[in-house]
Formats: C-alpha cells, structure tokens, sequence
C-alpha cells in the first residue's frame, strides 16, 4: 500500500525551511553541538542536536511542552502547504515518543518529601503546575491539532521510538480502507532530556567520547537529537511523491536484531533503492544492517544517513526521511553521510560528498530500543 504526499513542514535541529535543511544535508552539515538545552557537562554525553527557533508563543503553552507545540505548529504548516482544510474526512496520526516523567518538573516535588509521605503537599506536590497532568496526557497534541485545524476524521496516537512508521502506516492504511480522503501525520520526539540522556548512556547508545560518523570504523555512538515534521498524505491526485511504511518489533530490550530490519526491507524495499541508514553509529549494528540491507537493494546501493546530520530523533525519524528523501530525489542529489571520515568495510556504498543521482527511489530505516525499527520507502511518481 502506498499514499501520495502533497504538503509537508518541519523543526530540526538543521532549521525549519525545508529547502534550507536540504542544501545543508548536501553541504555535509552537523548538528551536534554543546548541549543548547541545558548545562550537560554531568552528563556522559555532553553533545546534542537541538531546534535552536523556540515555538512560536500560543495559548495552548498551558497544556503542551515544547516539543508538542512544534508538532501543532508543523501540523498547520503541512496543511497549508497542501491546501488542504480540515473537516470530517481528513484524518490526523500521531507519533511521538512516549510518556515521560519529565525530571525538571518532579525533582522540585519530590526532593524532600519523607518515606511516611506526611506533609507531601507542602513538601513539594504544591510546585507542580496544576495542569501536569493534562501537560502528560498522550494525546494531548493530537488533540489540540485536531481542534484547531478542524481534522475530525479517523486517526490514532502511537508511541514509542518507531512511532513515527507506525502513524505512517496507520494512515496509509486508512487511506486505502477509504476511511479517510486525507491522512495528516506528525512525529517528533526529543532525546535531549535529562532522563533520556541518563538511559542512553545506560546502554552505551549515545557518543561519551570521540565523535565519529555512523558507518564509520571509529564509531562509538550517536549524537541525542530532536524534531518535529509533518507531511499530508492523498489516495490520488498530483503529488512529491509516493510513500510506503513499515514498523516492527522483536522483543529485545536493547536495540532490535539484524532479522527484524532484514524482515522490513524484504517486504518494503527493491533492488536499485537509495539507502538512508538507522545511523546508530556502532560497529556490530551498524555492519548487520549494512549486510541485510544490501541483500535486497543490491552491495551498490549508495548509502547517506540523514541522522548524522541531525542526532538521533526517535519517533520523528520516518516522517522527516519521508520529507527529506522525497526532496532529495526530486533534485536528482543525494547528500553524504556528514562527517564520515574512515568508512568501516561492507556492502553499500557510503556516500562521502554529495553526489547527482539519477536514482527515482530511497528507503529511510529507523531503529531504537527496546527492539523497535521502521522504514519508508519513497519514491518519485
């Protein structure tokens, strides 16, 4: 199943412009920084790829952080860019991270509150803002995307870190149900949090000391990112291109197993594809997924990686692939894997500068614990 994408808009940590962030893929452009977010110098990974343009000011600050006001903001970006309106025939899917506690609203409210839990109140509960718990409700985005841009046709909200494949594939599918005639879908996440940032470093996920490129023999991890995208989805109709999605999982507590991308790309993914890589930056997965891969596009396919650009973004990953790779094909441009330096041996063929492509489709793998994965595969109508 595949739908037509007409409209899309984006936050990343490379800017907001969608012609601006792809001249700065080609260009071999970073993200990684100094975390902008906050003083991270306690932390193992002191690097982050942060949106440096903060939301725009909006009454819906009261029930939203910051992340889900980019999602709103890049909802109704996406919309008028598709000229499209909402009504009950537009359907809106949702993909974000999952539900965090976020520690710099509970630390103040628990730091000195005693085991027996008398005086709680006045020990710290009576600083958490008296909407924290509408601010953590899942949909809570949705929501207010739903209400302001009139979308009150089916949709869903997914979770976890392949949320974004997942609201990909929900929507294509109910395109190709007929439940709706335009399918709305929006992902982000952000990895750069205090709690996000103690995880990953738990599991030996995140770059602590040198770092190097995914692909590359001196990986050692990636850099925590964040983004927000959106993209509007059509049955028929002229269109940027077409898109496929998949997700899966396989039960792992870490990252998932080669088998499960092999599984992805053997029902996604053809011979002569362009490749965007997961960009985990570790040597064992990043080999596996190199070999499964090229047993399907072929041990040529050329291989980018939109996430050395732009850190790990977690459910974000598929809707800004799906945006950035439609992009990149209609320019006939493929963009190098930024800052690779020694490629590691094996299939595929990393790309070091930018390179003219002829290619007319590109898949877009994603994969995050606990053994979660996706790809979209996109391609010129």
């Amino acid at each position: 199943m595949k739908a037509l994408l007409t409209g899309r808009a984006w936050r990343t940590p490379l800017g907001s412009g969608i012609g601006d962030v792809v001249e700065r893929l080609l260009a071999g452009e970073r993200a990684a920084q100094p975390n902008a977010r906050f003083d991270a110098r306690s932390y193992a990974c002191t690097l982050a790829a942060t949106i440096a343009e903060p939301p725009a000011p909006s009454r819906h600050a009261r029930f939203l952080r910051r992340m889900g006001l980019y999602a709103v903001e890049v909802a109704a970006e996406a919309m008028r860019d598709a000229g499209v309106t909402g009504s009950e025939r537009v359907g809106l899917f949702f993909g974000y991270g999952g539900l965090r506690a976020h520690w710099d609203d509970l630390m103040p409210a628990f730091e000195h509150q005693q085991t027996d839990g008398h005086g709680a109140w006045d020990r710290g509960l009576a600083l958490l803002h008296p909407f924290w718990i509408l601010q953590h409700l899942s949909n809570n985005a949705h929501a207010i995307a739903a209400q302001e841009l009139g979308a009150r046709g089916e949709g869903a909200t997914y979770g976890g870190a392949n949320a974004g494949a997942q609201a990909l594939a929900g929507a294509i599918r109910a395109l190709a149900a007929g439940a709706v005639d335009v399918a709305l879908v929006v992902g982000y996440d952000s990895l750069v949090e205090p709690e996000t940032l103690v995880e990953l470093a738990a599991r030996g996920s995140s770059v602590s000391t040198v770092l190097a490129a995914p692909y590359d023999m001196a990986a050692q991890g990636f850099v925590p990112g964040e983004a927000a995208a959106a993209l509007v989805l059509r049955r028929s109709g002229p269109a940027r291109a077409a898109i496929e999605a998949l997700d899966g999982a396989d039960g792992e507590k870490g990252e998932p197993q080669a088998a499960l991308l092999a599984r992805l790309v053997r029902s996604l993914a053809h011979p002569g594809d362009a490749v965007d890589g997961c960009g985990l930056a570790r040597t064992g997965f990043d080999s596996a997924e190199r070999r499964v891969v090229a047993d399907v596009t072929g041990a040529d396919a050329p291989l980018c990686c939109i996430m050395s650009a732009m850190g790990q973004i977690g459910a974000a990953t598929s809707v800004v692939q799906a945006i950035a790779l439609a992009e990149l094909l209609r320019r006939q441009q493929l963009p190098p894997v930024a800052a690779l330096r020694d490629a590691a041996p094996g299939p595929l063929r990393p790309i070091l500068l930018a390179e003219a492509s002829g290619r007319r489709s590109a898949i877009g793998l994603s994969a995050s614990a606990p053994g979660l994965a996706g790809i979209v595969r996109v391609a010129l109508p």
